[in-house]
């Protein structure tokens, strides 16, 4: 990466981690100083808001397990082994 691609990557980078240190460790003496603060009220703007209710889950029943008795049948054909010689010189 050429030089002058490199610093503005890095000082971006620095002031994301600063900027994420910050905002997590600030803290207001009283509740009302919150409201005015700047980052404060970019954390809660983006916070989601629940739209809609729970569904309460439908059990039915689909069908009945009917278990058959399965017999496998069991083969050795030794041509499907890839059995060969050993190579001719």
């Amino acid at each position: 990466m050429r030089l002058w691609m490199r610093w503005p990557a890095w000082l971006c980078l620095s002031l994301m981690l600063w900027m994420a240190v910050v905002e997590s460790a600030h803290v207001h003496p009283n509740g009302t100083e919150s409201a005015a603060c700047s980052i404060c009220v970019v954390a809660h703007s983006a916070s989601p808001t629940v739209s809609s209710s729970p569904i309460a889950p439908i059990f039915a029943a689909v069908g009945l397990l009917q278990p058959k008795d399965i017999l496998a049948k069991a083969q050795l054909v030794v041509s499907h082994a890839g059995i060969r010689g050993p190579p001719v010189l």
